[in-house]
Parts: structure tokens; sequence; C-alpha cells
């Protein structure tokens, strides 16, 4: 006898039998899949807890940066009364009857007003006036629709009642100079831009005043900002002390297996737990640290890496900066990386013993280069040896080779940063900010140079 099965058309039969198949197939895969993502989710989940423990799990302590700073105050009224007589007695110097800024450092270094470069002309104009007490004539240009907000800025600045600024607008269909004239009228001479103004800015105010003698701050102009007064360095020395302080507060705690973006993120906890703002970090780990100017990646961390930490942040309106590189691994499992790290820390010592006031700023780089090249790497300390620092995180004087008439003075500020980087193998720079004292020595605004490349 025949079965039912048997009896069944031999094409239905086979169509029966793949569907059957197919359909254990299918079910098959979607076990395999469930599998699969189960894996991987355990994988993603156990490396994030993993991350999460590294990171966070050993109690990151940021207590001893709470209100670091607190104690310091911002520059009072008086001191800009003080900044305005020294300007006129400069003009005076340079036989200039005023200079003119547009936003940026001056303008905050001389009026406390912070505004933002747009398309349209807003100026300060500080006028050489022996009637006004400070020796200075203060007057705004700006445009109509601006005007509210610019009186705004200046009742926020809380200037002293010895500068009390105009305020002149000029209509969206008029010339921004044609306003500037009239401030003049025919009683201008010699002008003087500031050094960072638009070359736009500086052309209008050329063919604006074309009777007059315009022509950018010469190095008596520039100098005023670049040596810093006592309550200017009260700010940057708590700034930066506060900032390599984040440094060694975090480096206890960057493990293996960490991404340069984890070290970044955690190093900007740390900063703005000190109280900075406008807070930035450069993490560089192994042969990403030999590129100076390089940006953070997902790079990790292993139990041999060099770690370079670039970082800095702003403190009532001046700024820090500083750089720390550190070895994970072993003293003594590199030769080659630590000798560099001792190369670099004994240039930057080179620089504070032998330099000062009188020096010039390409001596003050040769100085730091010397070590470097004596060691057999000169041909990798490829950048400059420092840049001046204020109200701006690059100013003036910069040292390097060139800059060989620039003599640094009492209260000025620089960083002295010397570094080595061997092109896909390793990066080595140690930072620290300085200022020239009274004595013409120069004197560290962080508690010390990194004493060596496992615990800072």
């Amino acid at each position: 006898m025949f079965s039912e099965e048997e009896n069944v058309h031999l094409l239905s039969r086979s169509n029966r039998g793949v569907s059957h198949w197919n359909r254990l197939k299918k079910s098959t895969m979607i076990i395999r899949a469930v599998v699969v993502f189960s894996i991987l989710s355990a994988l993603a989940t156990g490396t994030w807890l993993l991350q999460r423990y590294l990171i966070k799990g050993d109690k990151l302590d940021l207590t001893p940066l709470d209100g670091f700073c607190a104690h310091i105050n911002s520059i009072q009224p008086d001191e800009y009364i003080g900044r305005h007589k020294k300007l006129a007695q400069v003009l005076e110097f340079e036989n200039a009857d005023a200079l003119i800024m547009e936003g940026g450092a001056s303008m905050i270094y001389y009026t406390n007003i912070e505004w933002e470069l747009t398309e349209r002309a807003f100026l300060v104009v500080l006028q050489l006036d022996n009637d006004e007490p400070t020796g200075i004539r203060t007057t705004i240009i700006s445009p109509a629709f601006e005007a509210t907000r610019a009186l705004d800025s200046l009742k926020k600045a809380n200037l002293p009642k010895e500068i009390s600024p105009n305020i002149v607008e000029w209509l969206e269909f008029e010339s921004p100079y044609d306003a500037l004239k009239k401030v003049f009228g025919s009683n201008s001479n010699r002008i003087i831009v500031e050094e960072d103004a638009r070359l736009f800015i500086y052309q209008g105010i050329a063919n604006g005043l074309q009777e007059s003698d315009v022509y950018m701050a010469p190095e008596s102009i520039r100098m005023l900002r670049m040596v810093k007064s006592e309550a200017e360095l009260e700010i940057m020395r708590c700034a930066n002390t506060v900032t390599e302080l984040a440094i060694r507060t975090v480096r206890p705690h960057i493990k293996v297996g960490m991404t340069e973006f984890d070290i970044q993120n955690t190093m900007e906890k740390a900063l703005h737990r000190a109280g900075l703002t406008n807070t930035w970090v450069l993490a560089l780990v192994d042969e990403n640290a030999a590129l100076p100017h390089g940006s953070s990646s997902e790079k990790k961390v292993t139990k041999h890496s060099t770690v370079l930490i670039d970082t800095g942040g702003e403190l009532l309106g001046y700024q820090s900066d500083t750089t720390r590189t550190f070895f994970m691994g072993k003293r003594g499992h590199n030769e080659t990386i630590e000798d560099a790290w001792y190369l670099v820390r004994r240039a930057q010592e080179n620089v504070l013993n032998q330099t000062g006031a009188g020096s010039t700023c390409a001596q003050v780089d040769l100085t730091a280069r010397h070590i470097i090249d004596k060691g057999g790497y000169g041909k990798y300390f490829t950048h400059r040896l420092g840049h001046g620092i204020g109200l701006r995180m690059h100013d003036e004087p910069y040292m390097h080779q060139g800059n060989t008439e620039q003599l640094l003075q009492p209260g000025m500020t620089f960083s002295v940063e010397p570094g080595i980087y061997v092109t896909n193998e390793f990066g080595i720079r140690l930072e620290d900010i300085v200022v020239v004292r009274e004595d013409g020595k120069l004197e560290l605004l962080t508690r010390g140079l990194a004493q060596n490349p496992w615990t800072l």
C-alpha cells in the first residue's frame, strides 16, 4: 500500500520540503543573529563598564581644585586710570594724537569692553587731552542700531568716573570714518592704529583721515600690554598654578585603555572644577605627540605609553597654558624616550638660570635650543621656544631666533616650552609660564618644573 504522502504529486512534495527547509534555515539564522548580537552587546557593555571603572571607578577627587582662585580679584577700576595715564605718556613720546582700536585684547585692556568683530566698524578712540583727569579722552564709534548695546557694555565695564567715554553713532547708509572725522575735527596730525586692526578698518581710517599721518602701533605702544602689573600677575599666577595642579590631580587616574578623548574630557572636568572658563585640552598619546599641534583621537593608552597633555583656560580674562609629558611604564622601559624627556627638562632649566631682563628673545630661544642641539635632537625641536601670554593666549613677545631686537623687561610674561618631536615615534614637550621679575630674574607662574616623567 502507498501512504498518503506517496500519493502526493512529486512536485507538491518537493515544494513542501523546500518550504520546511527554508523555515528551518530562517529560524537558525535568527538564532545565530540573536547569539551574535548578545555577544557583541556583552562585549560593548563590558568595555563600557571597564572604561567607566577605569575613568570613574577610582573616584577622581577634584576637591583640591575647589575655590583655588576664589580669593583673586578682577582688575579694579583704578587700574584703568593708570593704563590711560601710561598711554598718554607714550602718545606724547610718539608725538601722536590718538590710538584707535577695534574689538579685541587692547579694547579690553583700556576699556574693559568686549566686542565681537563684524563687518561694521565699532571703534574706540583714545585721544590725547590734557584737560581729562587721565590725559586721555575716550570716544566710542558705534553703529546707531548698536548704541544701546554699547551703552550696556559700558555700564558693565565699571570704569572709574575719571574715564567717561562718549558714544558717537553712525547710520547704516553713512561711513563710520566720517563719524571719526567729527571726533578729530582738524586737530589730528598723527594717528596710531592698534596693531591687530583688520586691513579694511586700517584703510578706512587712513582714507577717512587723509590729512593725518596714520600708522600702525609701534613697539612703545605694544609694550604697554606686554608688561604686566601686579594685579595682572596675581591673576595669571593663580590661573597657571591651578592648571598645573589640575594636570597633577588627573595624572594618577589616567589608565590603560583610556583614549585621548577620555583624557581630554577628564581634564576638562578638572579645569572647570578649578574655576577656569574657555578651557581647552590637547591630549596626545605615543607617536601622536610627535605632532606639536595634533588633535585628540580614539588612540588608546597602553601600559608603556607616553602621554602629552597641553592645556589651559581663562581666569578673569587672563590665560593659562601648561604642558606636561609623562610615562605610563616603569623606569627604564624606554631609555631613548626617557633621555629625551630629561633633555627637554634641562632646556627649560637652562632658560630659567641663564636668561632674564636684558636678554633678547632670540637669546632666550637659543639658550634652550643649545641644550637640545648638544643632546643630538636639534632638528627635532621644530618650533619657537615660546610666546607671550596675557589677555591673549599667544601674544608678544615671541621667543624665536629671529627676534633679535626685542629685549626682555620686568613684567613680561611668556611660555618656556622646548620640545622634541620624532615623527611616527614620540613627542616630548614641557611648558611653563614665566615672568621677568623686577630683579631681572625669571619666575615661574606655576609651582615648579616637572621633576620626573612619572609623578610630575
